[in-house]
């Protein structure tokens, strides 16, 4: 019996960037011995998703069979969609790709399945991928020191992008699900820290491509963003990195906020007596001496 690939789609209000997010997958190569499979969750949007289903059942039948949609009344934010679409799957691998980006390499079944057997001694677990965003026609790494992936196609480090990465099913079954209170943003740092906390590694490949539209529609304001930004990467210090990392992230992303806020005192002070109340309750379990040694080795920003 074939393993199964899974490819997960996280649609809010982007009814006909997910029709062509489909199609993308629809389209890539298959690999022996493996089976797509296409978890598509609606997300709680308010826009109609009537042209979508259409689509769907206009689709011949062994492409059809391949797509599950999940057609959700509530938006879960993206962790929370994730965990959802991470129960329903049934994959060996889940790889996830936003509703407004598009997979490049036809063969990606096969190269993420060849950078698993390449890497197996190295306890690989996330995979992320190279974007490019389609408006400025820029490429996206989530590496903060350029430098590091300089002469090479791949280095060791420690983020990925939401919009492009690939982990084992069972993955989370040792670091937990997400925290579903980040709703959106630094979710991937969340996972990130947990995943090299249990001992495994993380690799950013610039041989595999997402194309990345950014369709405005679904996103919030950029203050409100910059404010969760802010919250949730302290929550995620705190659970997972030692004090002296806690008070410099504080306080820089404090001035971060502010500027970029225009300094709205308010929402800042606002933002503050809600991250009070969930550290209140968050699990502070920092991270392990071999990890610390991981996250120096690959050059991770860990002041800020």
């Amino acid at each position: 019996m074939d393993q199964i690939f899974s490819f997960i789609i996280i649609s809010y209000n982007r009814c006909q960037d997910t029709i062509a997010a489909v199609q993308n997958v629809l389209q890539l190569d298959d690999f022996i011995g493996w089976k797509k499979e296409i978890i598509v969750l609606n997300n709680g949007s308010s826009e109609n998703y009537n042209h979508f289903e259409a689509y769907l059942n206009q689709l011949p039948q062994d492409e059809q069979s391949l797509v599950h949609y999940v057609n959700h009344s509530v938006n879960l934010g993206v962790a929370g969609g994730r965990n959802l679409c991470i129960r329903e799957a049934t994959g060996t691998y889940l790889l996830f790709m936003d509703d407004d980006s598009e997979i490049v390499n036809k063969d990606i079944i096969s190269k993420v399945l060849h950078l698993y057997k390449k890497y197996e001694q190295d306890n690989l677990a996330i995979i992320g991928f190279l974007g490019k965003n389609t408006f400025t026609g820029k490429t996206e790494t989530p590496l903060k020191n350029a430098q590091l992936i300089k002469d090479k196609q791949e280095v060791f480090y420690n983020l990925f992008f939401g919009y492009g990465h690939v982990f084992p099913k069972q993955l989370i079954e040792q670091t937990g699900y997400y925290q579903e209170d980040f709703f959106y943003g630094m979710e991937e740092y969340d996972l990130s820290y947990a995943t090299i906390k249990a001992g495994y590694s993380i690799l950013f490949t610039q041989d595999l491509l997402m194309l990345h539209k950014q369709n405005p529609n679904g996103r919030e304001s950029s203050v409100k963003t910059y404010a969760r930004m802010f919250e949730n990467k302290m929550v995620v210090v705190y659970k997972h990195l030692p004090a002296v990392y806690v008070i410099t992230h504080f306080i820089l992303w404090s001035c971060f906020f502010l500027y970029k806020s225009g300094f709205k005192l308010g929402v800042y002070f606002r933002t503050i007596q809600s991250l009070r109340k969930r550290l209140h309750v968050a699990e502070r379990n920092i991270m392990t001496s071999s990890g610390m040694l991981y996250l120096k080795k690959v050059g991770a920003r860990l002041w800020y």
